[in-house]
């Protein structure tokens, strides 16, 4: 069992850790390997209709889910997904990467978007971490040029907006979310340095700011710390960004079976540059 997790959750009303944990028992047991047989299913059936399947070429190694993050007891909420939220099988995936930190160190996403991935977050990390989320406001300066076609997910009113909607017994799990404004390229992180016990990357999907993003979670991540980010071999530009990146470091990154997901874990001797 995971304490952290649990310890989390006995703070909520009983409604909502039954809810949160039946969430949990669903996205890892139902859903995904529903979705990956439908996934399956679906190449075949193109295939034999002599159709292309539309899976886009990938070169990093894959991994099973359960290779890559341990397995905890898992809360989740807000299940209801839209277009630039992550999957339900990959907030699961998340969420247990959550729960598997040290206890105290930080958490760090790039990229709020509707708070959805960040408030599953902080339901199952440690109580003791804290958790900081930045977001590119509307009309804001962009270091580079973002991806055509992801304008849509900046021009929002206001960055995580799932915090604040959210049903009132998960309320309190947003005191412990600090959210940032700015541009990820630009901001200054130096306080964060080492501290992060997960970076989540999932800003925005141009090739210049992957590569950037990522130098910044090397630099965040602590010791045993991990990266993940999202959306490989979905956008191109990620895509081909984080296999650069590999070639050029060899980090050892692995693309997380049945996901869009690519993880990373730093090693004892880790030096950020």
């Amino acid at each position: 069992m995971n304490v952290p997790s649990a310890r989390r959750a006995a703070q909520l009303p009983l409604a909502a850790r039954l809810t949160g944990r039946w969430n949990g028992f669903y996205a890892l047991n139902v859903y995904r390997p529903a979705a990956l047989m439908g996934a399956a299913w679906r190449r075949v059936g193109r295939r034999l209709r002599g159709k292309a399947t539309n899976d886009r070429p990938t070169r990093l190694a894959q991994v099973p889910w359960s290779a890559a993050v341990a397995r905890h007891r898992l809360f989740l909420t807000e299940l209801g997904k839209q277009d630039g939220n992550v999957s339900i099988g990959e907030l699961a995936v998340l969420a247990q990467a959550a729960a598997g930190i040290s206890p105290g160190s930080e958490i760090i996403e790039i990229g709020t978007f509707d708070g959805r991935t960040c408030l599953n977050l902080a339901l199952n990390a440690p109580p003791t971490s804290p958790i900081f989320t930045i977001d590119l406001p509307p009309d804001h300066p962009t270091r580079f040029q973002l991806q055509p076609g992801e304008e849509r997910y900046v021009d929002k009113p206001h960055p995580g907006s799932r915090l604040r909607q959210c049903a009132p017994a998960f309320a309190g799990l947003s005191q412990r979310i600090t959210q940032l404004l700015g541009d990820s390229a630009t901001f200054d992180w130096s306080s964060h340095y080492r501290k992060a016990g997960l970076v989540f990357v999932d800003g925005s999907h141009a090739y210049d700011y992957v590569r950037s993003d990522s130098a910044t979670a090397m630099r965040l991540v602590a010791t045993n710390g991990t990266i993940l980010w999202h959306d490989y071999g979905v956008w191109d530009e990620v895509t081909r960004a984080l296999e650069d990146l590999e070639q050029a470091l060899n980090l050892g990154l692995r693309h997380i079976h049945g996901t869009s997901l690519v993880l990373w874990r730093a090693p004892a001797d880790h030096q950020p540059g």
